[in-house]
């Protein structure tokens, strides 16, 4: 039979009193966080991993998108003189 591995599960003032040790920590494998009865993964991703939000995640970013270009289309129609 195999071994099973204990996995440590941190409590958030851990984190807080050791972010950097774990956070080198989680480079080599998942760090477990656990706070008001949810438990939270910690781990590392390579760059360019494919980690891209959800479709439509930002659509709500700029809601006053059109009414700003608007607002610019229109102030363009107006003479400008340099100021004095």
């Amino acid at each position: 039979m195999g071994h099973i591995k204990a996995m440590s599960v941190l409590m958030t003032s851990d984190l807080k009193k050791r972010a950097g040790k774990i956070l080198d920590a989680a480079r080599r494998k998942p760090q477990f966080i656990f706070r008001d009865g949810q438990l939270f993964m910690l781990a590392a991703i390579e760059p360019g991993a494919g980690v891209n939000p959800p479709e439509g995640y930002f659509s709500d970013a700029y809601p006053l998108a059109d009414e700003r270009q608007k607002l610019e289309q229109a102030s363009l129609k107006v003479p400008q003189s340099p100021e004095r």
